[in-house]
């Protein structure tokens, strides 16, 4: 092969040993530096989820036939759902803390304060057992909402559980303000899957 002022020239000849020298010659192999990649956290933001109890549901007939033609005709019939709602609230407690929320900020039951600690930092293990302790002495229910909280980075978890709701809404309401890491997301996903009668 002929060069011309240090350019390999292509081969004429169309040989695989003559293409393989022009290759070399034209772009001279380089070795690889050994080198480690690391694999950035993915970030959720602002994310809305809701699902319903796999359990049995009953329709709530109001006493009153006009309202009950009209919750009909709007979509607001109100059913209740067979489950117990501190349980329930319990195990999204336990999935909160699976997905790393240290601090229980508030836990309301049929608006009544059950738990109001938001200057504590790690507190979630202890709002678990008083939810524990009320299973005993408390009974029915019909929504209850928890708020927690984590940080690095900064996020607030507001979960409803509703016994009783509008039939058009859902028996769970989970509401995450702030970026969660995806994995973290999916680990509370899966706990509530695998400990609660979520419809899939």
């Amino acid at each position: 092969m002929g060069s011309r002022r240090g350019f390999v020239e292509p081969p004429w000849v169309y040989s695989p040993s003559d293409v393989m020298d022009w290759i070399d010659a034209s772009n001279p192999p380089h070795k690889i530096k050994k080198f480690h990649a690391r694999k950035g956290k993915k970030y959720l933001e602002d994310v809305e989820i809701s699902f319903d109890m796999d359990v049995e549901r009953k329709k709530i007939v109001p006493s009153n036939f006009l309202v009950e033609k009209i919750k009909e005709i709007t979509g607001y019939e109100e059913i209740e759902e067979n489950f117990e709602i501190i349980p329930a609230a319990e195990m999204a407690a336990r999935a909160l803390s699976k997905a790393k929320f240290s601090n229980m900020m508030t836990i309301m039951m049929d608006g009544e304060v059950l738990y109001n600690h938001p200057e504590k930092k790690n507190d979630i293990r202890k709002s678990i057992e008083m939810l524990v302790e009320k299973v005993h002495r408390t009974k029915g229910g019909a929504n209850i909402e928890i708020r927690a909280m984590k940080s690095d980075p900064k996020c607030i978890a507001n979960i409803l559980i509703s016994r009783v709701h509008p039939k058009k809404e859902h028996s769970i309401y989970v509401k995450f303000d702030g970026k969660i890491d995806e994995e973290l997301f999916h680990r509370f996903l899966n706990y509530l899957k695998e400990h609660m009668a979520v419809e899939s």
